[in-house]
């Protein structure tokens, strides 16, 4: 019948010359096109693949991966994979992976570094082509036992600009200004800012974006920054803090994730009307910000963009080891809608 598979008759498996010779290419070509060499034209990549799966041609994909000296795997270290961030950062590299013939081994460190590093010890072990980490510390690569031989790593989202890595990260100052600035111009001059803590670089970045908002608008002794904790119900505390205070802020940037649920839930919790009393804006991972009412004002980091940088500069790093490390930065997105409105004289 047609829809059979046609193999051999000669009793054996089939080889990359059966292949080459049904797809009318090259071994070489075969080869490229099943380990995943770029450069080869769409219509061989095609036909080479139509041939082997008419022939159940079946690649022993790691024993030629380890006589090439590479296994086409890409170690991923995230601190925490239930965080829908560091989840959709896995998901974007997954898809990038299956388009260059990559498998990916994910870990969590549970952003702590002694976690990291024995995490980062076993994906060695595995032999690892290269590494995407998401650091528990800015300091990466300074915890105890860390191996002093990494194979070519990139560093995302946190650790910008690290001496001895690449880096990719979007760009945290502008993000802490643009939401700042949206506040002010709305009329709000007593903004409080919320941040989950000051031990990351990229937090950090944020509050000097806020600080520069407020010096260039005459507002910088209005500061009020708030330090409120890694969970949603720490930065809820402090921000029902600031709601105790004699003089109430009007807006509310929440610079991070869990603050930006914490603010919602000290909000509701002080029974405040949001906007009418209090302006909101946060930061976003998904289409959750536009489900409740009224739809969030936020920043949004370029998931997708951070994963599909992060990986071409991981190749790139592959094919060139010695080339000069790169620090890129990538621009986010504002999205105005209903949580934050014009100050009322």
């Amino acid at each position: 019948m047609g829809g059979k598979r046609r193999r051999p008759t000669t009793g054996s498996s089939p080889t990359i010359r059966d292949v080459a010779k049904r797809a009318g290419v090259s071994p070489g070509t075969v080869s490229n096109v099943l380990i995943g060499v770029r450069g080869v034209r769409a219509d061989s990549r095609i036909s080479v693949m139509k041939a082997a799966e008419a022939l159940g041609y079946k690649s022993n994909h790691m024993a030629s991966s380890l006589r090439r000296g590479h296994t086409r795997t890409i170690g991923v270290v995230v601190p925490d994979l239930s965080n829908e961030f560091f989840s959709g950062l896995v998901t974007h590299w997954e898809a990038q992976a299956a388009k260059a013939g990559y498998e990916i081994l994910v870990v969590s460190s549970g952003d702590n570094p002694e976690t990291e590093t024995r995490r980062i010890q076993s994906l060695i072990a595995r032999r690892v082509d290269g590494l995407l980490i998401v650091a528990a510390r800015d300091d990466f690569g300074a915890a105890s036992g860390f191996p002093a031989l990494l194979p070519p790593a990139v560093l995302v989202d946190r650790a910008s600009g690290h001496k001895r890595f690449d880096t990719v990260s979007s760009d945290n100052v502008a993000a802490g200004y643009d939401g700042t600035l949206h506040l002010i111009k709305l009329g709000h001059r007593d903004i409080v800012l919320v941040t989950s803590d000051d031990s990351h670089l990229h937090l950090r970045d944020r509050v000097d974006g806020y600080r520069r908002a407020l010096k260039e608008n005459g507002l910088a002794k209005r500061e009020r920054l708030v330090i409120g904790g890694r969970s949603v119900e720490a930065c809820r505390a402090a921000i029902a803090q600031e709601f105790r205070r004699p003089v109430r802020p009007t807006a509310i940037f929440a610079s991070t994730f869990f603050a930006t649920l914490g603010a919602i839930k000290a909000i509701h919790a002080f029974d405040i009307a949001l906007p009418g009393e209090i302006s909101l804006v946060g930061f976003e991972h998904s289409e959750w910000a536009t489900v409740f009412q009224p739809h969030l004002t936020a920043v949004a980091q370029r998931r997708e963009e951070l994963a599909a940088k992060s990986w071409s500069t991981l190749m790139d790093r592959i094919g060139s080891p010695r080339a000069k490390l790169r620090s890129m930065k990538i621009p986010v997105d504002f999205s105005i809608r209903d949580s934050a409105q014009q100050l009322a004289d």
